[in-house]
């Protein structure tokens, strides 16, 4: 397999930056390429058909539609049990298990997750599946019953709430000044 090489002329680089940030981005109109190099991380991503002009596009994103582009959201752990005290509720409603099994999961099973203060999706469905006679008891689709919650990290909403903003606002006055030429 050969592979082509093309060098690329049509990237533009932005920098946005104080004395604690700093954010390159790079633009490739042209192909709807969007990368960043920063302190807050590496992203990027490639839209298929963003429309003629990709600025525009860009500063008519909504920040979560993009931030779910270019990165993943944080594993919550509070949201996670509430949702898994939900599902619980939800699963003795329906009369899917006995109080006594809805209890063991409430009593036991969430305490060992909460014990261990995970941080990570991984881990939580370990636990899930270290406890799986339990908790197949109180609904054999725990799977699809348990909902894991996640969030921006405090970086990432930092990212969209300032950095990214900058951006935009550079992107809004190129074409303000675009318009008016």
């Amino acid at each position: 397999m050969t592979l082509k090489v093309n060098k690329i002329n049509t990237i533009e680089e932005y920098l946005v930056k104080n004395e604690y940030d700093y954010a390159y981005f790079f633009i490739d109109a042209k192909n709807g390429v969007l990368s960043i190099v920063s302190n807050y991380g590496s992203m990027g991503y490639r839209w298929e058909a963003p429309g003629n002009n990709f600025k525009k596009f860009l500063v008519e994103l909504n920040t979560d539609y993009l931030m779910n582009k270019l990165g993943k959201k944080a594993f919550n752990l509070d949201g996670t049990i509430k949702n898994m005290k939900n599902w619980i509720i939800s699963s003795r409603r329906e009369e899917k298990c006995t109080k006594e099994e809805a209890r063991y999961v409430w009593d036991y099973v969430i305490d060992e997750i909460q014990q261990y203060n995970i941080q990570d999706e991984g881990f939580f469905w370990g636990i899930i599946n270290s406890n799986l006679e339990h908790i197949v008891k109180v609904d054999e689709d725990y799977f699809e019953g348990i909902e894991v919650d996640s969030e921006w990290s405090d970086y990432d909403k930092y990212f969209m709430n300032h950095i990214w903003k900058a951006f935009v606002e550079q992107l809004k006055q190129e074409l303000n000044e675009k318009q008016t030429e």
